[in-house]
């Protein structure tokens, strides 16, 4: 590895780790401003004022979760980049080596099915958490959603 991959590799680390910081920065501010309201003195409120505000909350605390699942994923897409490099670079090495060294040809068999098999996962594994990410914050909104549908049929 040379140094100029190690400098690339931390800024980009540093660059996702600052739009990380931005997303929460952005969703928690939100979060301030939407809880902030609900204690603004505007009662009696209507049912619409009501569903409104209680949406709004909800809707903060999904971009709450959100913003924390896409750094994540920011980060896990980072690690897939370096790590198939770093594979790469040790596959280029063995290839270059095993035409002097016939002993070394499991070797480069195995670390190719590695490589693959780790890419593999690490992509299905990045893929699997941030559905559950996005589907586990969206949920408390569409679980509101659904009371409140309940709750207005059986008053009708």
């Amino acid at each position: 590895m040379t140094r100029s991959w190690l400098i690339g590799a931390v800024e980009s680390y540093r660059n996702a780790v600052e739009r990380g910081q931005q997303r929460l920065l952005d969703a928690q501010h939100e979060a301030c401003i939407g809880w902030w309201s609900a204690f603004a003195p505007a009662y009696p409120m209507s049912q619409g004022d009501l569903e409104r505000r209680l949406d709004d909350t909800l809707l903060v605390g999904a971009n709450l979760l959100q913003a924390q699942a896409d750094t994540q994923r920011d980060w896990m897409l980072l690690t897939e980049r370096w790590l198939s490099e770093v594979n790469r670079d040790v596959q280029a090495r063995l290839d270059a080596a095993s035409d002097d060294s016939p002993s070394l040809h499991p070797l480069r068999h195995a670390w190719q099915v590695g490589s693959l098999s780790g890419s593999a996962l690490s992509k299905v594994s990045r893929q699997v958490g941030h559905f559950a990410a996005t589907s586990l914050s969206s949920t408390p909104l569409r679980a509101a959603c659904d009371a409140r549908r309940v709750w207005k049929r059986q008053k009708a």
